[in-house]
């Protein structure tokens, strides 16, 4: 614990605050190995069952529009261009291979490819594109992990947030696109607006 009179100095000089950060985030825990590789793994998981929460909750509150959006069920690995069912073993099973190599190597590709689709009441579909970059887990002398797990980019408006921190966020960006793809004709809400 810093003392009064040090904390009162360090506040007056800017200087001192970025050396007490710097100082606090170099004595943090590092997660390394398997510790590391679990993290990485863990983080794409919740990442993806985030957005399938999001996408529901959005899903339930444009039920009067009739629309249908759901996750795609396959993902794609940027850094091989890999597609995989999230749901099967394989998925698992890549994961853990590709958690464990980027702990290995404390780098690599990080960015993977998603889908969500969304019908309307007359069967038609789009597909929203989705950049997710996951974040390097760390942890802080408290224990706590850090709270963001990816980065996630729409690409039909080129919009980004960082999850979970901003889920509301994620689903407003997710109804400007649908409405984006209501103003092209691509899709056309049963409600009247």
């Amino acid at each position: 614990m810093m003392k009064p009179e040090k904390l009162q100095r360090a506040m007056t000089d800017p200087d001192d605050l970025f050396e007490m950060y710097r100082s606090d985030r170099g004595n943090a825990p590092a997660l390394k190995g398997d510790a590391l590789a679990n993290a990485l793994a863990d983080a794409v998981r919740r990442t993806f069952a985030a957005i399938d929460r999001l996408i529901a909750e959005v899903a339930q509150a444009l039920s009067q529009a009739r629309y249908t959006i759901r996750l795609a069920p396959s993902v794609v690995d940027r850094g091989s261009y890999v597609q995989l069912d999230r749901a099967s073993e394989s998925f698992r099973d890549y994961l853990r291979l590709w958690s464990h190599q980027r702990a290995e190597s404390r780098g690599g590709g990080m960015h993977w490819e998603a889908r969500i689709l969304v019908a309307d009441s007359r069967r038609q579909s789009a597909e929203i594109g989705l950049g997710v970059t996951i974040e390097w887990p760390t942890e802080w002398p408290t224990g706590a992990a850090d709270a963001t797990l990816a980065f996630v980019e729409f690409w039909t408006t080129g919009q980004g947030v960082s999850l979970p921190s901003e889920d509301r966020a994620f689903q407003r960006a997710l109804v400007a696109c649908i409405l984006r793809l209501e103003e092209a004709g691509a899709l056309t809400s049963a409600a009247k607006r």
